[in-house]
């Protein structure tokens, strides 16, 4: 009787003073303790700069200005070449080298064109034309009108005022277009043999010699 007492007493100690009631207790007490608001950090450094904006839209850049006047240089692509045999005189021979304008829209020429001589293999004979003033161009632009052509004047010593010296016989007229980087050719040569090593080009002209 007296065990049994004494373990009943033991129990209700154990129950009052247990780990579950102690936990219960210190929760009970963080629940109660006030809440402090959280601290805001004090910056020390250089406040952030603020983040830059879009740069404006860049507008595409413009096109290049038209030629005055609207009126392109002739290209090769729309030029054709032809030579005319245009007499002797002064123990010089002549000729009409003519670029016409073979488009369906007007374009300007302007200046000396170069002139060249190959041979049946595509070799050049002899060096290409120096430019004189011959011919009825005065250095300034020749408009050409669908179908017109422009004439420079080509001239070389007779051959029989230089002993015979001439270049040997060529096969091609090869010809820069005044301003182009391409050429055009004829193999219709009018009878042209260079001789002396006299070989010239006048500047662009709008009519014949």
């Amino acid at each position: 009787m007296w065990g049994a007492a004494l373990a009943l007493a033991c129990a209700a100690a154990l129950t009052a003073c247990g780990p579950d009631g102690g936990d219960a207790d210190a929760a009970g007490a963080a629940s109660d303790a006030p809440t402090s608001p959280a601290a805001t950090p004090t910056g020390t450094g250089t406040p952030a700069e603020p983040a830059p904006s879009s740069p404006p839209p860049v507008s595409a850049a413009p096109s290049a200005s038209a030629k005055p006047g609207g009126i392109a240089r002739c290209e090769t692509d729309g030029l054709a070449l032809s030579l005319v045999a245009n007499g002797q005189e002064m123990n010089s021979k002549y000729f009409d080298l003519r670029l016409t304008n073979t488009g369906s829209e007007p374009c300007d020429l302007l200046g000396h064109p170069g002139v060249s001589l190959l041979d049946a293999g595509g070799k050049r004979v002899g060096e290409p034309a120096t430019r004189s003033q011959d011919g009825t161009g005065d250095g300034g632009a020749v408009r050409l009108r669908p179908g017109q052509a422009a004439h420079a004047t080509v001239k070389t010593a007779g051959e029989g005022v230089t002993d015979g010296r001439c270049w040997p016989e060529a096969a091609t007229l090869l010809v820069y277009p005044p301003g182009s980087r391409q050429t055009v050719t004829t193999d219709d040569l009018a009878g042209l043999k260079v001789c002396g090593d006299s070989f010239q080009v006048g500047p662009v002209g709008d009519r014949a010699p």
